[in-house]
């Protein structure tokens, strides 16, 4: 992970363009939530797969939440697992 980025949520956020665009794709009334994510850097386990799918998977549900996807293939689609 790039120095660059405060943490593993931030890079997935990040990779989809911004707080605001995630917010706005979630449907969030505030930024807060996500920003909240990066500063415990914990995303919401309903909604990794979604926050990976949207950064084209450059940040894996394994690496944002390792807790449960154990594995490294874990959560990740088909196609890419191949």
């Amino acid at each position: 992970m790039s120095n660059e980025y405060k943490n593993v949520t931030d890079k997935a956020v990040r990779s989809i363009g911004s707080i605001s665009e995630v917010s706005r794709r979630f449907k969030f009334q505030s930024v807060q939530s996500v920003a909240n994510w990066i500063v415990k850097d914990r995303v919401p386990a309903e909604r990794v797969i979604q926050v990976c799918q949207w950064g084209n998977w450059n940040v894996t549900p394994h690496q944002l939440r390792p807790d449960i996807y154990p594995n490294a293939r874990d959560g990740l689609p088909v196609s890419i697992t191949k």
